[in-house]
């Protein structure tokens, strides 16, 4: 491969980099869970996450091929993500824990289909699932929103690998 536009030519150098480019990007910051019939929940923390259409309501978040929790989302009929608040980055090192002890202390409730909703998010949308694809080293998980729900505070934003504030100009 050849260098192009000042970047490293290495693959592992491009990869990299173009991680980055993408980090220029700001988004929110989501927890997104489910839970198997079987009572199994797992959950992880994303910034893959959009909205897809307003009618109907439908969101979409992606999930790597090689995340221990794909087992329980590829079982699971629906799922929910929740947006963080700028106050919930406390929660931020226990929803990164390994899978098994993800959610100790964390204050959850169950939602459509007992997929774990964090309590006090900015924002939450339980969903059903439409489609599962696959897209490269991921997957694409598109839901059809059931039940959402907001509050009126500052969600906690993420930008080229920090954690910060969205600050709105009057």
């Amino acid at each position: 491969m050849t260098a192009r536009d000042g970047l490293p030519s290495g693959r592992e150098d491009r990869a990299r980099e173009y991680r980055h480019a993408l980090g220029r990007f700001p988004t929110g910051v989501a927890f997104v869970a489910a839970r198997t019939p079987d009572g199994e929940a797992a959950g992880l923390l994303i910034n893959s996450f959009t909205s897809v259409s307003l009618t109907p309501p439908m969101v979409l978040w992606c999930l790597g091929l090689a995340a221990r929790s794909r087992p329980v989302f590829a079982a699971a009929p629906s799922f929910a993500v929740s947006i963080l608040s700028e106050d919930q980055r406390s929660l931020l090192g226990d929803l990164a824990r390994p899978l098994d002890r993800r959610l100790q202390g964390v204050p959850i409730r169950d939602g459509l289909g007992g997929a774990p909703v964090i309590e006090n998010a900015s924002a939450v949308f339980e969903c059903t699932i439409a489609t599962v694809t696959r897209a490269g080293d991921h997957e694409v998980y598109l839901g059809q929103v059931e039940h959402f729900e907001r509050r009126d505070d500052t969600p906690l934003a993420y930008l080229a690998g920090q954690y910060g504030r969205v600050h709105v100009a009057a």
